[in-house]
């Protein structure tokens, strides 16, 4: 199946469905996240409560038409990790409205590849240790579009402390639709 279209967004695009300082708490020392998460260039960091779950909404720009000819999805990724005992454990795509794709069931981390990241000996102070992990989910069989997409992704926290996310992008990958 050929792509013919690629789509990436970056992490300033992710949006927390719940918050408020009972469900995120600060996260690297900066008070001023409580409640709302730590968007900065390269990331967005949130830090779940303990024993909560939050979902996190990605928004994908969605073609759906190209040169005439409907477009379908066909996989999406997202580049992320986690830490203080947190795990992304659900992962499904919405579209049309309320129509949605379970990606992993929940309660289920879903596969990934270690994407391993050293900054520059100039840049390291900005730059927490990371784990980056690579996530790509293809669709049982290309979906065809009317409508946009979003993936949506839940994070838990252990019962005992607050769990960290980091989430660095999100893409859709797009075929032709079938006749």
């Amino acid at each position: 199946m050929t792509i013919i279209a690629r789509h990436w967004v970056p992490a300033a695009a992710v949006v927390p469905q719940e918050r408020g300082p009972e469900f995120l708490g600060p996260v690297d020392g900066a008070d001023w996240s409580e409640g709302v998460g730590f968007y900065r260039g390269f990331f967005a960091s949130f830090r779940v409560r303990a024993g909560k779950a939050v979902w996190f909404h990605w928004p994908l720009p969605t073609p759906i038409e190209l040169d005439g000819q409907r477009i379908a999805l066909h996989s999406l990724s997202l580049l992320w990790e986690t830490g203080d005992g947190a795990e992304l454990n659900w992962a499904t795509v919405q579209h049309g409205g309320m129509d949605r794709i379970e990606l992993v069931p929940r309660l289920t981390v879903p596969p990934s590849v270690p994407v391993p990241f050293e900054p520059e000996p100039e840049f390291r102070p900005f730059c927490p240790e990371n784990n980056r992990r690579l996530s790509e989910f293809v669709l049982p069989a290309p979906l065809p579009l009317r409508f946009g997409v979003q993936m949506c992704t839940m994070v838990s926290a252990p019962e005992d402390r607050d769990g960290l996310v980091r989430f660095y992008g999100a893409g859709a990958d797009f075929t032709a639709a079938p006749d």
